[in-house]
């Protein structure tokens, strides 16, 4: 056992000190003003931060296709012919480059207060499994100091990429976390459908989580959302699917964004946004209101989409305060809740919160207070994994 002291704790008046037992939170009082092994010096303590969604394989490697893909993607003017011009880079493909990339950013991430993340990796007949084998490395590497989920993701889709779905397939049976999809991208509404069935169907049969990318671009006559929650029913995955992007219910008309998301809450899917990402996101608000779970996802680090992010969630939240317009204490709070507990919620990691007897996967920020750690998204004081101190900052 050790003692942390001297730490705030959200929504709470005062300064409180826990005793860490093993890698659980044993005990949570008020500071009696003892010493302990960790002094929090009056700084917030929380849980630490989930990234439930970032494509991992391409992280850094945006200056050799972004002129082809940057601004047609975020703009919404061919998401399509984005994803197509960005298959380019993996022409370059080599695990261990991928694997050199990867495990860079996980360990930058770890310094950022993060210890879980859910990195799609694409598996496609251009990358085959390299990415996947690099991703494979990190995971077992970082295992004793942060959660890597390795996500088999065809993202040329497999009906348009005949031979896809039993490279996923292979990834899975090799170890991969969970089963990924992006069924918006097929040619018909028939193919969709078709992807989507797949993908859960290797799900069910490995018993893996699936994560799909949805309606990722601003056009209302997509409708992969709502198919991906008629089969989840239909295939009793309540609860074991994530859902990211889903752009178009922005520009859905109300009577059909309260069917679809009805269905959502019905299936138990989880949703995802990354509205510094694009022009257009999901209507987060509309989506909280019917108790849908919703975090905020890192998405991209210099890649063809996104020219930033180093997997900082506090900076993920400080954007999404401005373009959600969630800036008040209660907006602050929200926001927070989607890159700690809701995040953790999405990728399957169960009581994600700063109470007795939960894990002890927490950070002491360099601030007092939510309000504090959204302005400066500074790293944090401590990063603890499982009870032990993993990452330090300043």
């Amino acid at each position: 056992m050790y003692k942390i002291t001297n730490v705030s704790l959200n929504g709470k008046a005062g300064l409180y000190q826990l005793i860490i037992d093993k890698d659980k939170i044993y005990k949570i009082e008020p500071w009696d003003g003892s010493e302990g092994e960790i002094n929090g010096d009056g700084m917030l303590l929380t849980e630490s931060f989930v990234v439930p969604h970032v494509h991992i394989d391409k992280v850094e490697t945006g200056p050799l296709v972004e002129k082809a893909t940057m601004n047609v993607y975020q703009l919404g003017t061919g998401a399509r012919d984005a994803i197509k011009a960005a298959a380019e880079v993996k022409k370059g493909y080599d695990e261990d480059k991928i694997y050199a990339r990867i495990k860079q950013r996980m360990l930058e991430a770890l310094e950022y207060g993060v210890t879980h993340v859910r990195g799609f990796v694409d598996v496609d007949t251009a990358a085959g499994l390299k990415g996947f084998a690099g991703a494979a490395r990190v995971r077992e590497e970082i295992k004793e100091f942060m959660q890597l989920q390795v996500v088999a993701f065809p993202q040329q889709g497999l009906i348009m990429d005949p031979g896809a779905i039993e490279l996923v397939e292979d990834a899975v049976k090799k170890g991969a976390d969970v089963v990924g999809g992006i069924p918006w991208i097929e040619e018909n509404e028939n193919d969709q459908r078709e992807h989507i069935k797949q993908v859960l169907e290797i799900a069910r049969k490995y018993s893996r989580p699936a994560a799909f990318l949805v309606d990722d671009a601003p056009n209302p006559n997509l409708k992969t959302l709502e198919m991906l929650a008629d089969e989840a029913l239909e295939m009793d995955m309540q609860g074991k699917v994530e859902a990211c992007h889903a752009r178009a219910l922005q520009l859905y008309d109300e009577n059909n964004l309260n069917r679809v998301l009805s269905k959502v809450k019905r299936a138990g899917i989880s949703l995802v946004t990354n509205p510094h990402t694009g022009a257009y996101h999901l209507p987060v608000e509309k989506a909280l209101a019917y108790g849908i779970n919703v975090s905020l996802g890192q998405d991209d680090c210099n890649d063809a989409y996104y020219p930033y992010g180093r997997c900082n969630m506090l900076e993920v939240g400080f954007l999404a305060t401005h373009l959600l317009w969630s800036m008040d204490e209660a907006g602050r709070g929200s926001i927070f809740d989607m890159i700690t507990m809701k995040a953790a919620k999405s990728i399957g990691i169960e009581n994600h919160e700063v109470k007795e007897g939960s894990r002890a996967d927490l950070v002491i920020l360099n601030a007092p207070n939510i309000r504090e750690a959204l302005r400066y998204h500074r790293k944090p004081r401590f990063v603890l994994y499982g009870g032990r101190p993993v990452a330090t900052g300043t």
